[in-house]
């Protein structure tokens, strides 16, 4: 870092759970962001806002239903995914295929689900050319849609910061309900190896 990042990112260094280690970490990270909507435009802004050194976004072919496509137009050189929605089998799988980690986020109307698969070893068998089949976008507003983002772009960083790489296989969910009940953290095991 030089001395214009010690002074832009001066009060995350200030935290222990940052440091100057992590902020390099996160300057030095390459994440994509895979969505057409207000829950990927806001984990875009907030990482490029904490410093990540490179943000990639695949929106118009996603727009377009054509997700794989979009995936495979990604540099390859990227550390980790952040991507709206549920419903895409061949990113995921992608994704396996090259062992790269993963935050999927999704807002309804009644809450916000993230799943985190922190770290997957390649899995060169899976099937990136499954067809996608879209589930149709859940109704959301757009309050519920900036949290979903907030909440992947705050994963994400976690994943950058605290992670040594290789990152260390895990799954984790958490769910927001928006009516006020308790949120739900779990883990809910580690991928296959």
């Amino acid at each position: 870092m030089d001395e214009v990042d010690v002074a832009r990112y001066a009060r995350h260094i200030a935290l222990p759970e940052i440091g100057p280690e992590g902020q390099t970490r996160i300057g030095a990270a390459r994440v994509a962001v895979v969505g057409a909507d207000l829950t990927a435009e806001t984990a875009a802004t907030y990482l490029r806002a904490a410093g990540v050194g490179q943000v990639f976004e695949a929106t118009s072919l996603v727009s377009e239903g054509r997700t794989g496509q979009a995936f495979k137009n990604l540099p390859r050189n990227f550390d980790l995914i952040v991507r709206s929605g549920f419903d895409d089998t061949p990113m995921d799988a992608e994704a396996a295929r090259l062992g790269l980690p993963m935050i999927a986020v999704r807002a309804t109307p009644d809450a916000i689900d993230m799943v985190s698969f922190s770290g997957r070893v390649p899995s060169p068998d899976a099937r990136p050319d499954t067809p996608f089949t879209a589930a149709g976008t859940p109704a959301t507003n757009d309050a519920s849609a900036v949290l979903a983002g907030t909440l992947a772009a705050a994963e994400a960083l976690q994943l950058i910061v605290r992670e040594a790489k290789p990152f260390s296989p895990r799954i984790r969910h958490m769910r927001l309900p928006l009516d006020g009940r308790e949120p739900l953290v779990q883990d809910i095991g580690r991928p296959a190896q």
